[in-house]
Formats: C-alpha cells, sequence, structure tokens
C-alpha cells in the first residue's frame, strides 16, 4: 500500500512507503535552528530551547491517518518523562511542508488524540534538513551542542526513542561547580583519532572520565585517579572506535557532568 503525499512546493509530488526502517543517526549531525512562532502565536528558537536544557521530540505529519498511531505513541513516550523531568523533554508536531492551515492541523490533532501538543505550520521547520519523506517522521534533538539523538520514519521503536532520550537528558550539564572553576569541555567534535577532554579543577579532587554508548553502556573507562588543582587535558584515543555518538560522562568528587561526543573516520 502506498501513501500519496499531498502537493509540495513547486507541484512536487511524493510517494512513500507506510511503513520505513528506523534510522539511528551514526554520523555526525546537528539540528538545524528554527525562530518562529507555533500555531498559537508563541514564538520559539530551538536552540535556545536545547541551551535551557529542554530535549525536543520533533514530529512531522502531513497529516493522515497512518500518521496517527506513531504520533500517539510518541506523544505518550514523551509524557512518560513529566514525573522523572518535569516540562524537560517536550514535542513539537509540524506539517510536513508548512503549508496546511494552523487550523486544520489542530483539527486534526483534537480529532486525533493529540490536543495539548505545540503545533507548526512553517516551513522554517523543514523535515529534508532530517532526512525523510516518509510519513511520519520523528527526530529527538538535545544538549548545548544541538545534537541529533535520533531520526525515525513511519513507526516508533519505543526503547530506541527512550535510549536517545535518555542520552539528550544526559548531556546537559550539572552545574554545581564547588570543585570546578569551569565547565568541562571537549574536542574536536567531531573526532577523528583522538579527542581531548579539558577539566578545570578549583581543588584537589578524584576524577574519572568514562566514555558510554547511546544504550547506557560503558565503552572505555579514560581516567580514574586523584588530580590537583588546576587545567587537566586528559586524551581519548578513538581509533579503534566505531563511529557514531557517545556521551563522555566526568564525575569531579561529587559532581557529575556530561558530554556529547561524536566520533566520526
Amino acid at each position: 500500500m502506498k501513501l500519496i503525499r499531498k502537493p509540495a512546493p513547486m507541484n512536487r509530488i511524493v510517494t512513500t512507503a507506510l511503513l520505513s526502517a528506523v534510522t539511528v543517526v551514526a554520523q555526525a549531525q546537528t539540528a538545524i535552528n528554527f525562530n518562529c512562532n507555533d500555531c498559537a502565536g508563541t514564538p520559539h528558537d530551538l536552540f535556545a530551547e536545547l541551551d535551557a536544557g529542554k530535549v525536543v521530540v520533533l514530529a512531522w505529519v502531513m497529516p493522515c491517518a497512518p500518521c496517527v498511531g506513531p504520533s500517539l505513541t510518541m506523544r505518550n513516550i514523551v509524557q512518560s518523562y513529566q514525573a522523572s523531568d518535569p516540562g524537560r523533554v517536550i514535542m513539537y508536531l509540524c506539517d510536513d511542508y508548512g503549508n496546511t492551515s494552523c487550523s486544520a492541523l489542530n483539527g486534526w490533532m483534537n480529532a486525533n488524540g493529540l490536543s495539548g501538543l505545540t503545533s507548526f505550520s512553517n516551513p522554517a521547520i523543514n523535515m529534508t534538513d532530517y532526512g525523510g519523506p516518509d510519513m511520519p517522521m520523528f527526530a529527538v534533538v538535545g544538549g548545548p551542542d544541538h545534537v541529533v539523538f535520533f531520526r525515525e520514519d513511519g513507526t516508533v521503536d519505543v526503547p530506541a526513542v527512550q535510549d536517545a532520550i535518555a542520552a539528550a537528558l544526559s548531556a546537559t550539564a550539572i552545574t554545581e561547580e564547588s570543585n570546578l572553576t569551569g565547565a568541562p569541555s571537549i574536542h574536536p567534535v567531531p573526532a577523528t583519532d583522538r579527542a581531548w577532554i579539558d577539566i578545570p579543577l578549583a581543588h584537589a579532587a578524584r576524577v574519572t572520565v568514562d566514555l558510554y554508548d547511546l544504550s547506557g553502556s560503558l565503552v572505555r573507562s579514560v581516567h580514574n585517579g586523584p588530580l590537583l588543582p588546576g587545567d587537566h587535558r586528559i586524551g581519548l584515543d578513538t581509533r579503534e572506535i566505531p563511529a557514531g555518538m557517545y556521551v563522555i560522562r566526568v564525575l569531579a568528587g561529587e559532581e557529575r557532568v556530561a558530554l556529547n561526543l561524536v566520533i566520526a573516520h
């Protein structure tokens, strides 16, 4: 069965399958910023929201009947974080080409149990920046580096989405700095052969630096031992580590910081 998309700009017609394979972002990809109003007239700046520690799930719909089920599933995943991380995980429902009226988009949402979501119909939120064009399409973005942790077409792989959201939440640095004179950082991003983790210490502390994959599994212990006050640079050889997205977790005394690391060979 094929689904005929509504006409795109320049009268382009796209035919897509109802279901498609899940796509996990395996190479460096960052989100594309947008600054526009939602259908309620509220202004949004994506990067400002990510910098404030939010994780944003972008959902593009035609809207269409096959878009309903996956969108409901994604909405339920997002809502499941409201108890543990209130207000930090949010979902934006976007018209695919930004050429459906807001009244029609909101009517479709309300008729299909999706009322209450923030909706957009604006071409500034361009789904082709994230792939596509299978419907519906989802992307999970977050962290101070504005990383795309996950994208998916047509269906929702619940465990994979949960892993991506957890990784995006952990990418936001802890702000307490009794042992730190500033925020640890990592460079270059993406890393090819070697990455460097800079840790500025105000006081002597035991420091551990560990590398995790997006499922939360430990990939490598990078450093574990005491460090004196001052600026420290710790190296990580990435040549034997598969390309992809990872999280570096720095523990300095009782203070924990998570950093995004993208490895690209």
